[in-house]
């Protein structure tokens, strides 16, 4: 099996973990999705960064297709793109430097070796003074050519001689008098100047070589053909930085729970709802050298606040422990709100548990100050508005409701539909036989379906006969004849997942209708609590307000990969 095979196939098992859901919390997540994306960095080959970052995208968005309610998924694939990105920019720069300081050491060597300015302070040459920023002003103008007319004198010092042999380039006697007819020229012979020319065919050759070292200097930064190297080279740089975000995410819990001496001050009443890990070490780590109250909200439907006021009792802490209908009531005693959150939001709202958002509200009314406490592995860029943003999800309903009261519920909207069909069909027959069709015995009939139904089915959760006002004795009587010998349904009659439990009219062949008496069980997870209720967030790195959020993300996510699906947002993920 090959090495790539075997990779792929991991990356497949933590998707199906992650879909299974057999990792709950977003810390968990987070560490497992490291480890694959450093699995990948470590064993697979990528010749460039630009390689590595398009399987790292398309990895990452598979691991977040897989689990889309946990945002840490994809908050740890950006972070490693956002390190990918920057080590390559920063070899670009490494790359980069040789093709401007080269030249810079190729013209201090000829001013070393004998420079126009050395030159002439020696005095030992006579030679012609060339056009400069210095002296541009005193050029003339040929009144033939309409050129630029060089006629300075040369530069003599001491009794050198008055000429020269003809074949030596810094003979200043003898030469003729430089004529440029265009500024262009008149540049282009300071060029020459510059590069160490000192006279007409001399700054020819210089201008040459000049040109020639360029060329020289470019082909230097470009590798040759056929030998790109195998691996990219920051592959290294890249597997330390993800090493260090594990061990990161390792103290993220004790970054957080080491502050809290600081903002718990003695004999204060802190309310909290639910259970929260990170709440809980918070107030423990407090409780050390502080004394203080806690009020828990129970937390429904889960009611983990139980479990969160029993554990704060056993660390010492005076606790109390009310329903979530008295948090209005009881948040007048308190001083401050402490809760976690599921994710941080790019506007500064947070993805907190079910019902926190009611205890927000109730805490702006009493002037209270939210304080969220939450690692920044959690803080994603995603808008409340954005398309790739999934936020809640639901679950079963058994936490609401038993189920052997969702099975008679069940049983009586069976009865319901089916007596539906037949009261459909007696009043299409009596509108065809006339008003005699209608006889008395089905009141008997339908006392006698009436003792007949399950037990809890008359006026249950769903409601019987008579809930819904349109659901006749005859009805239930001929639900009653049908008794256990009809099909089987199939479809969530009590709209168990939050949809509509049926679509179509009643005896239409099999189509299903809005039953009287369907109960719908929703139970979502989570609560969206905009930035304006929340006064300050506690993080691993300090405490920060929620205006301060966008810092975070330019310094955590490169904006190319806010979005890591391609199919909506182009290639490169960007809006």
């Amino acid at each position: 099996m090959s090495e790539k095979k075997e990779i792929d196939e991991i990356v497949e098992e933590c998707c199906t973990v992650f879909r299974r859901r057999q990792i709950e919390g977003s810390l968990p997540c987070a560490k497992k999705t490291l480890d694959i994306l450093r699995l990948i960095v470590t064993n697979k080959k990528h010749s460039t960064a630009a390689a590595l970052i398009d399987e790292m995208r398309t990895v990452g968005y598979k691991m977040q297709t897989a689990r889309p309610v946990e945002l840490a998924i994809g908050n740890m694939v950006r972070r490693v793109l956002h390190i990918i990105r920057e080590e390559a920019k920063q070899e670009e720069i490494e790359e980069a430097k040789p093709s401007y300081s080269q030249p810079i050491n190729a013209e201090a060597s000829r001013t070393q070796a004998g420079g126009l300015l050395s030159q002439a302070l020696k005095g030992r040459l006579q030679m012609a003074r060339g056009p400069s920023l210095s002296n541009l002003l005193d050029a003339g103008i040929d009144p033939g050519s309409g050129g630029f007319v060089c006629s300075l004198a040369p530069i003599q010092e001491g009794p050198g001689p008055a000429s020269s042999a003809p074949g030596d380039r810094h003979s200043g006697a003898n030469l003729p008098e430089p004529t440029f007819s265009t500024p262009s020229a008149l540049a282009a012979g300071m060029a020459s100047l510059t590069l160490g020319g000192g006279g007409g065919g001399g700054g020819a050759s210089a201008a040459e070589r000049g040109g020639d070292y360029e060329v020289e200097s470019q082909a230097s930064t470009r590798r040759p053909p056929g030998k790109a190297p195998r691996n990219w080279k920051g592959k290294h740089e890249v597997i330390e930085s993800i090493n260090e975000l594990i061990d990161e995410l390792d103290h993220i819990q004790e970054g957080i729970t080491a502050q809290g001496v600081e903002h718990i001050h003695a004999n204060e009443v802190i309310l909290t709802m639910g259970m929260s890990d990170t709440v809980y070490l918070f107030l423990r780590e407090a409780a050390k050298k502080r004394e203080f109250q806690v009020v828990v909200a129970e937390g429904a439907p889960r009611f983990d606040g139980h479990l969160m006021a029993r554990r704060l009792a056993d660390a010492g802490i005076q606790t109390t422990l009310i329903a979530d209908s008295a948090v209005y009531a009881m948040m007048a005693r308190a001083n401050k709100v402490l809760v976690g959150a599921h994710a941080v939001l790019a506007n500064g709202g947070v993805v907190s548990p079910v019902g926190c958002h009611m205890v927000a509200l109730a805490a702006r009314r009493h002037s209270i100050p939210l304080v969220v406490l939450v690692g920044l592995h959690k803080l994603s860029p995603l808008f409340p508005t954005d398309p790739e943003l999934l936020y809640n999800e639901f679950k079963g309903p058994a936490d609401v409701i038993d189920f052997d009261v969702v099975g008679e519920a069940f049983v009586q909207q069976q009865q319901l539909h089916y007596a539906a069909r037949a009261s459909d069909g007696a009043g299409a027959a009596g509108a065809a036989d006339g008003p005699s069709s209608s006889s008395n015995p089905d009141s008997a009939g339908g006392a006698a379906a009436a003792g007949n139904a399950p037990a809890g089915t008359s006026g249950g959760l769903v409601g019987a006969a008579g809930a819904g006002g349109n659901t006749s004795s005859s009805s239930i009587a001929a639900a009653a004849a049908a008794g256990c010998n009809s099909p089987p349904l199939s479809g969530s009659l009590l709209g168990l997942n939050g949809g509509s439990s049926g679509s179509g009219s009643r005896g239409g062949g099999g189509k299903w209708g809005p039953m009287p008496g369907n109960v719908h069980v929703p139970t979502p997870l989570f609560d969206y609590v905009p930035p304006s209720l929340i006064s300050l967030f506690i993080t691993d790195m300090g405490g920060r307000t929620p205006s301060y959020v966008y810092r975070l993300l330019t310094e955590y996510y490169s904006r190319d990969d806010y979005f890591l699906s391609r199919e909506v947002f182009g290639k490169d993920g960007a809006r």
